[in-house]
């Protein structure tokens, strides 16, 4: 356990571990994930269970509103917990291609921080800087505008492709862009359903939905601004 993470365990017969989750806290926010009970221990309350300890944890760490991403299979379990449904995502495949061309597109540096913390919490409504201030160095590509960080795509040492976000949608477009020419071979990008600008892109250049989940929170709801996501999850659990 770290000041800002957790793993919970769930504990069946003879003491064996029959479930998991991760928690990260944000301070005023805080997320789950990974949540999973092996087959033969389902039915009986563990996921719940999970949960509930999970929001505890958070709740210590100070957070008024905790969020995760729910399957379809997960849904009924946390809507009985109160948690409320604000917006599907979806994970996206498709081959690699090459970007197109933006000039406004240069590598992140140690001076972004603190403009990159100030355009996160913008677009999110959260203050993620434990997250953001473990990455190091950063790792990815600058959208700027007349000198102000438009947008990010940020890597890190964990999580699978990377997290991209701008308060501009040209912006967000060339860097989807260059996320999708990032990697060699098949790339899988997730993007809120309501990113309309993001979403008809990737159907463009061929990508193919392969699953999606909930958005879920408990709590009161955050300005955020799902519209301007174009790359999620790779700051936690992948």
């Amino acid at each position: 356990m770290q000041p800002a993470g957790c793993l919970l365990v769930a504990v069946g017969r003879l003491r064996r571990i029959v479930g998991g989750a991760c928690c990260a806290s944000f301070g005023e926010t805080g997320w789950i994930g990974a949540l999973g009970v092996v087959p033969r221990a389902r039915g009986r309350g563990m996921g719940s269970a999970l949960t509930e300890a999970c929001v505890d944890w958070l709740r210590e760490q100070g957070a008024t509103t905790v969020l995760l991403h729910a399957t379809d299979a997960g849904l009924p379990v946390y809507e009985r917990l109160g948690f409320v449904a604000e917006g599907r995502s979806r994970a996206w495949r498709g081959g690699h291609g090459p970007p197109r061309g933006a000039d406004g597109l240069r590598p992140l540096r140690a001076g972004d921080r603190s403009a990159l913390s100030a355009l996160d919490r913008a677009v999110t409504g959260e203050r993620r800087d434990a997250v953001l201030d473990a990455i190091l160095p950063l790792t990815g590509l600058a959208a700027e505008r007349d000198g102000r960080l438009r947008g990010y795509l940020l890597s890190s040492s964990w999580g699978a492709g990377p997290a991209v976000l701008a308060d501009d949608e040209t912006c967000g477009l060339e860097l989807l862009s260059a996320a999708r020419g990032a990697t060699q071979g098949p790339s899988i990008l997730t993007l809120p359903d309501d990113n309309f600008a993001g979403v008809a892109a990737l159907e463009s250049w061929g990508f193919r939905a392969v699953n999606h989940a909930e958005r879920m929170r408990l709590g009161p709801p955050l300005e955020w601004n799902p519209r301007r996501l174009f790359g999620m999850y790779n700051l936690f659990w992948g």
